[in-house]
């Protein structure tokens, strides 16, 4: 039976995806001069934030497709807003495809902390792996230290989604009630 997306989701995963497309930059900046100063790659502390967005529309829709819609939306308003090569666009969508592809094969749309850190470690690899191979070309070593390490960052990322989202549930069954 396939799912379809409510307006209200709809609005919820395009919220999710803008506002994390429009920060980006800060975000990046930010962290690029936090890590250079000790040798590390700025996606380090970027992978965290990014991959906070996206799980967290994930674990806040709870559909399929939602990681993939909410990667396309990330790509339309980066065209919007940004002179970024269409090339470089690409890296956009592995993650919510690779986030989809686990949900599906894992069957269940539990949102635990576990899984939620797997998600954000599955699409930040994806991220990093499509970047690394296809737009830097780097050497086979190269590309899975660098897919290997962005899993680390991801989970950071799917752990903070976790805290926010579950704090956000409790909260509005506190009051419902």
């Amino acid at each position: 039976m396939k799912e379809k997306f409510e307006l209200r989701e709809m609005i919820y995963i395009s919220l999710l995806a803008a506002t994390a497309t429009v920060s980006k930059v800060p975000i990046r900046i930010l962290s690029n001069f936090l890590t250079s100063s000790v040798g590390l790659p700025g996606g380090i502390i970027g992978g965290i934030y990014y991959m906070f967005w996206i799980v967290a529309a994930c674990a806040v829709v709870r559909k399929r497709g939602t990681a993939t819609l909410f990667c396309a939306v990330q790509i339309f308003v980066t065209i919007a807003t940004s002179s970024m090569p269409v090339i470089k666009l690409i890296t956009y969508l592995p993650p919510g495809i690779a986030i989809d592809l686990f949900l599906i094969a894992y069957g269940k749309f539990e949102y635990s902390k576990g899984i939620m850190m797997i998600l954000g470690a599955i699409a930040n690899s994806a991220g990093a792996l499509t970047q690394a191979a296809l737009l830097m070309n780097l050497p086979l070593a190269a590309v899975v230290v660098s897919t290997l390490t962005s899993a680390f960052s991801g989970a950071a990322g799917g752990y903070f989604a976790y805290m926010v989202v579950s704090r956000i549930v409790r909260s509005s069954v506190t009051h419902a009630s």
